[in-house]
């Protein structure tokens, strides 16, 4: 009865661990009984998952236990040269046709086959971008926004068409580089909302979920700062009240008609600390022909926030209201992360951000004042 007993519980573990599971299958010309490594894209890094084997002929099979039941986005490699992209759900048997270039086709999965669209749209684009940026022609940045609002809209067709493929998802989030994202209009986040919906009902777990809500969140409050900066008619920024260690409080507009430096930090930021120490000369150089510095601390444990300020001697502005992540300084001003830094001119402009050299720093202020 216990061997019984013992069995039926292996065979139940056996099963939950291979609760969801996916089979790919296919060839590729050209490799011959070589290895190709298979990675699961966990949402921004890849994680190498197994090795495959081809045979003889390029020939390979494979069953792919899944972590769920949400899409999953897979890859082959061979070389660091991507041979092929596959987005798996459960019960899927996928067969792939590849070679060791890249070139690939897809069957089986109509979420393989999107994400094999959205792929080679975005490679077409970008090859043509660097072609034109090569060849620098005349109108070459007319030529090169031509190529990137073609792309768009080929891919706010496709996430408009396929609202509950996965795809969709990613496709928002892709970037020709940090400065120029696909989906980059202050309207689009109404795109980012209707996917979000339509994925929210299909893939109520995944990961991709959040990614959406933060970047929706991120894009209105950006919105929100740029409603508020264009409706201020005497202040080019918004204000910040709080209180100094000595409970003294203190608003940044009145220090409108001076240069600021508007800092944001936390005191378990060493390097910041460090900062401030090579800040000091600047301020004391600059301070009595009309610059002030007005450092806002987003910690949650004020004293030690004040410690910090009296320990390092800091004769500036230091305020702190102790909520943390929940001040409305972080709103108002878009903060993403720490430290961050502004310099405001004279004018009320926000001119620079983030010069944490004091060299240059130095000379910024110097041509402010």
């Amino acid at each position: 009865m216990k061997k019984t007993l013992i069995l039926l519980c292996s065979l139940l573990f056996a099963v939950s661990c291979t609760k969801y599971s996916a089979n790919i299958s296919g060839n590729i010309n050209g490799l011959s009984e070589s290895p190709v490594l298979l990675q699961k894209l966990n949402f921004n890094r890849l994680e190498t998952v197994d090795t495959l084997t081809t045979n003889a002929s390029g020939d390979f099979k494979y069953r792919i236990k899944l972590d769920s039941n949400n899409p999953a986005f897979y890859y082959l490699y061979r070389n660091d040269v991507k041979i092929a992209g596959m987005v798996l759900l459960d019960g899927d048997n996928v067969t792939l046709t590849a070679d060791t270039l890249g070139n690939y086709s897809v069957e089986g999965s109509q979420e393989s086959i999107n994400l094999k669209f959205v792929d080679d749209s975005y490679s077409a684009a970008a090859q043509k971008m660097i072609s034109i940026i090569n060849e620098a022609p005349q109108d070459a940045n007319a030529q090169v926004s031509k190529v990137y609002i073609d792309h768009k809209r080929a891919m706010m067709k496709h996430v408009l068409n396929n609202p509950k493929s996965i795809t969709a998802a990613t496709t928002m989030f892709q970037k020709f580089n940090a400065d120029l994202p696909v989906f980059n209009e202050e309207t689009d986040v109404f795109i980012f909302k209707t996917v979000l919906d339509s994925l929210s009902a299909t893939y109520p777990e995944s990961e991709y979920l959040l990614a959406l809500k933060d970047e929706i969140s991120r894009r209105e409050a950006i919105a929100n700062l740029n409603r508020k900066l264009e409706s201020i008619e005497e202040q080019s920024f918004p204000n910040i009240i709080m209180t100094d260690i000595n409970g003294e409080k203190h608003s940044l507009l009145d220090l409108q008609g001076k240069v600021i430096l508007l800092s944001f930090w936390s005191t378990s930021q060493t390097e910041h600390k460090m900062f401030n120490n090579e800040l000091l000369p600047v301020y004391e150089k600059y301070h009595d022909n009309g610059f002030e510095v007005y450092q806002v601390c987003l910690d949650v444990d004020k004293p030690t926030w004040a410690s910090t300020v009296r320990s390092q001697n800091l004769p500036w502005i230091s305020v702190n209201d102790g909520l943390g992540v929940m001040s409305s300084a972080i709103s108002s001003y878009v903060i993403e992360y720490l430290p961050t830094m502004f310099i405001i001119n004279k004018e009320g402009d926000i001119v620079a951000k983030d010069i944490f050299d004091a060299n240059y720093l130095d000379g910024i202020i110097k041509s402010l004042i």
